[in-house]
């Protein structure tokens, strides 16, 4: 008796030590927080242990600016501390970058309105504060059921973003976007959704030299995305596809890329797995997979020698229903900053010297037609003559100066583009030495 007594104990703590281990091993492969898990469709609370690996290539190997942010149990209690209607509909984030010494803070907020029983109108502003940059958004739309399986939706937004440093004036682009979804068959579901953007200013600035223009704005840009239930291949399986393109172009830029997806999710919701795949005419091919069990874990079964883990819902026959009507609350689905598209334009000035004859020639990039100040020194710079460009931004012109050392430039003075400085020698007429030398 004594022995068999032994042995359970023996038992009971080499399973505990199993157990043990295994949570270790659960924390060591658990995902980061850059790692976008892939949720269930059961809308029960989360397990208390999920394990999630990912295996992803990409010839992108940017590295991104180290943050620190706020502890998560702290972004938690914030998010347990707000009324009930906000709490899925407020996402907050702050952090300190490390690299340029600066706080950082994300703000993004939702707001539906439920006062009809078939439409709902919305109102999501968004703040986003990095070490690099900030950006403001403002956004308001619709949606309207038109039957009991068709919703149709349309939305418009208006964004502001620039450099945190040194600041300066913002880029700003308008847009607007539909939606659709239907279901149009038993537990099967599609959604749509477009998006199109569109710059309204630009950015001018010159850069410290003087002798060259820096010009930012925003890409024109179009995106689409749809996501549908394929049919019932398994008994306890769920397949879902969705796929996404999107073309975003400028002056001497452009940007095109496409992403398709394949979802499969266990009906009891302890299972998940995704398979991506895009091509980007920036970044090239890349893919993506991506996996995740979940399991809940019972205390008091370990403690009556029963296995502790088991899936944390039940086995369902039926595919997952979505109610279309909760899609009225949802999140706009579109991007948020867009790349910036960056040119840079020099002048250029070229100088001869005959004589007491200095002849020049250059051109400003998209100036045609503008007048420009031929400016001479001798210390400190003075105005001397005006010549005005032709319809490619070119000039052409010549001026007398008298014997000496001096220096050339031409300016256009409403933007304060310069070109760089020539420094021309004229001899003296007794002398038979004609000199020119750029700084």
């Amino acid at each position: 008796m004594i022995i068999v007594y032994l042995k359970l104990i023996k038992a009971k703590s080499c399973f505990l030590l199993l157990v043990f281990n295994l949570l270790y091993i659960s924390h060591a492969f658990s995902a980061p927080p850059t790692i976008n898990r892939i949720k269930s469709p059961s809308t029960v609370e989360p397990p208390v242990i999920a394990t999630q690996f990912e295996h992803r290539r990409t010839p992108d190997n940017s590295v991104q600016s180290a943050e620190r942010y706020l502890p998560y149990t702290l972004n938690y209690g914030l998010r347990m501390a707000l009324p009930n209607p906000m709490k899925n509909n407020v996402n907050f984030n702050a952090g300190f970058d490390k690299t340029h010494g600066l706080p950082t803070m994300n703000l993004d907020c939702f707001f539906p309105a439920r006062a009809w029983n078939d439409k709902s109108v919305f109102f999501d502003p968004r703040v986003s504060i990095t070490g690099y940059n900030e950006s403001f958004s403002v956004g308001a739309g619709v949606r309207q059921l038109i039957t009991s399986e068709t919703m149709v939706g349309f939305h418009a937004f208006h964004d502001w973003t620039r450099d945190r440093k040194p600041g300066g004036e913002f880029l700003r682009q308008a847009g607007f976007g539909v939606e659709f979804s239907a279901l149009p068959g038993y537990f099967s579901d599609v959604t749509f959704s477009a998006n199109a953007y569109f710059p309204t200013n630009t950015r001018e600035e010159i850069k410290s030299d003087g002798a060259s223009i820096l010009r930012q704005t925003l890409p024109m840009g179009t995106e689409a995305r749809i996501n549908f239930l394929l049919p019932n291949f398994s008994s306890w399986l769920d397949f879902r596809l969705d796929a996404s393109t999107h073309n975003y172009t400028g002056l001497n830029y452009s940007s095109s890329g496409y992403r398709t997806g394949l979802s499969i999710n266990s009906r009891d919701g302890s299972m998940n797995m995704r398979f991506e795949q895009g091509e980007n005419n920036g970044s090239g091919r890349n893919y993506s997979i991506t996996a995740g069990i979940q399991l809940a874990f019972d205390w008091k079964a370990i403690l009556d020698s029963k296995n502790p883990f088991s899936a944390p819902y039940s086995f369902s026959d039926t595919r997952y229903n979505r109610k279309l009507r909760n899609s009225l609350y949802s999140k706009v689905s579109r991007r948020h900053n867009l790349p910036r598209v960056r040119t840079e334009r020099r002048s250029t000035l070229m100088a001869s010297v005959a004589g007491d004859t200095v002849t020049f020639t250059g051109g400003f990039p998209n100036l045609p037609y503008s007048t420009l100040t031929v400016q001479v020194s001798q210390s400190p710079w003075r105005d001397y003559s005006e010549i005005v460009t032709d319809e490619l931004g070119g000039y052409y012109g010549a001026i007398s100066m008298p014997p000496g050392v001096c220096k050339v430039r031409v300016l256009h003075k409403p933007s304060g583009w310069a070109t760089p400085p020539k420094t021309v020698v004229i001899s003296d007429p007794s002398e038979n030495t004609i000199a020119e030398k750029d700084d």
